[in-house]
């Protein structure tokens, strides 16, 4: 370990890792200090890569379950879990993973990777204290504080039992319990419910407010409430969570609910309210560096915190919380700092996201309700897959395909899909909402068929047509 870098990361997850690789490609020295076990933060250890990897065990279930309405006879009785083997597959694709990553890294002369840990000191340096070998000051021109965050912890009473799991440690869970209870109904609380109860759990998801999935487009977050009780899982809205009792082997998790006061027996709870920065041991008191009362840092346009050359990406400078928006912000600050034309910062109204329940649902841009908060007169043009072609092979033809439009010009500044493959619609809709594409365009282009992708299409020419915008059909 060198004395003095160009460049000092601290994080190497999917906003830390990109923004260093490209900085030593781009000439600058750059070193990069990573506290985990390898590369990739907490997507890829305790996030996105690993619920993805129990989601597809989860779907091939969900297969086998509906196999009679394929023609496919197979007793029920032969089909079994391996949970050893799940997890085993789940630690080699993570392992195969940070190794790629890691001997990427490696190529580049430029880049020095250490695992450890690293805290400021002051402006321009910091201290590192290495795994293996003897601790070293460094200093820095520049500074990227790629830290990530870390699960919020429930404030109540018994929530340090071990039958509680915050939703990094369900990830290692040996066995799938018998009866679970999520509190929380955001992203990561629907995606492991459905998870779980695909599984063999007995599932019941407890959501403070008023429906599951705040701030995603209202009436498809009501759909798939409404899926969610229909393939089993309790679901309790308005129902804030009250306290925890050891009991045996379980505990007890008592709610409000109408007035009254209930409590339901778990042998697992899954806490998932929600993440926050992780900023322990970082050393901003020593700098500039602003957190607000959210413990966000503060930044600027181009991601600079208010102590001049130390910057941050990531989750730690707040929502949206994802790994892919991590990446853009890392791409973007890497070509700011070498000076170069490069991917422009991104802005939220051009994010996108995928909940991977089951049907998934994929956003682009700005819902209806957004557009109107922001002033726009805002079109919708409607699919409805249960005339889709594609969806009706699958067996997954229960969804809707909203594209929200500026009225004004007909441009496209939002695309929300729930149905089971809305992941593969999400670059697309991607691309919709950041090149602001009319709807002219859109009817212009040609689909194969049959794919979920036509819907697109359907939806625009009937929005333009002038008709019921309930989507065409093609035989």
């Amino acid at each position: 370990m060198e004395s003095r870098y160009d460049v000092l990361v601290i994080g190497g997850g999917p906003g830390g890792t990109p923004a260093a690789m490209a900085l030593a490609q781009g000439g600058k020295r750059v070193l990069l200090v990573e506290a985990g076990a390898g590369l990739g933060g907490t997507c890829l250890f305790e996030g996105c890569i690993p619920s993805k990897i129990f989601h597809e065990t989860a779907a091939r279930l969900r297969d086998i379950a509906r196999a009679e309405e394929f023609g496919i006879h197979l007793p029920h009785q032969l089909v079994q879990l391996d949970w050893r083997k799940v997890q085993a597959r789940k630690r080699a694709i993570l392992q195969r993973r940070s190794a790629a990553a890691i001997h990427r890294a490696g190529q580049l002369q430029n880049l020095e990777l250490l695992f450890g840990r690293a805290r400021l000191g002051g402006s321009r340096k910091a201290m590192i204290e290495p795994f293996t070998g003897d601790s070293a000051e460094v200093t820095f021109e520049q500074c990227i504080l790629a830290t990530g965050s870390v699960p919020n912890i429930l404030p109540l009473h018994g929530a340090d039992l071990p039958q509680i799991y915050s939703s990094d440690r369900i990830l290692e869970i040996g066995c799938i319990p018998e009866r679970l209870v999520v509190i929380g109904g955001g992203p990561i609380g629907i995606e492991l419910a459905q998870i779980f109860h695909a599984l063999g759990a007995d599932v019941t998801v407890m959501q403070r407010g008023p429906r599951i999935l705040a701030g995603v487009d209202e009436e498809l977050a009501f759909m798939l409430q409404q899926h969610l009780v229909n393939q089993g899982i309790k679901l309790y809205v308005n129902c804030p969570v009250k306290n925890i009792c050891h009991s045996g082997q379980g505990v007890f998790v008592q709610y409000e609910l109408d007035g009254g006061c209930e409590q339901v027996f778990a042998t697992a709870v899954l806490t998932a309210i929600g993440r926050h920065p992780n900023l322990e041991g970082l050393g901003l008191e020593q700098t500039a560096v602003k957190v607000d009362h959210r413990h966000v840092v503060e930044v600027d346009e181009t991601l600079q915190t208010t102590e001049p050359g130390i910057y941050a990406v990531g989750d730690i400078v707040g929502q949206p919380m994802f790994a892919h928006w991590a990446t853009a912000q890392g791409l973007a600050l890497a070509a700011h700092l070498l000076g170069r034309a490069g991917p422009p910062f991104p802005r939220p109204q051009h994010n996108s996201a995928v909940i991977f329940s089951s049907p998934e649902l994929a956003m682009a841009g700005l819902t209806e309700v957004r557009a109107a908060e922001a002033g726009i007169d805002a079109g919708v043009a409607r699919y409805d897959f249960s005339r889709d072609a594609r969806a009706q092979i699958g067996g997954h033809d229960n969804g809707v395909l909203k594209i929200v439009y500026d009225k004004r010009d007909r441009r496209v500044i939002g695309v929300h899909v729930l149905v089971e493959g809305a992941a593969d619609l999400a670059g697309e809709a991607a691309l919709l909402v950041r090149a602001g594409l009319p709807l002219e365009a859109i009817a212009g282009a040609i689909h194969p068929h049959p794919t979920l992708t036509e819907a697109f299409v359907g939806a625009v020419r009937m929005a333009l047509s002038g008709g019921s915008a309930s989507g065409g059909e093609r035989l």
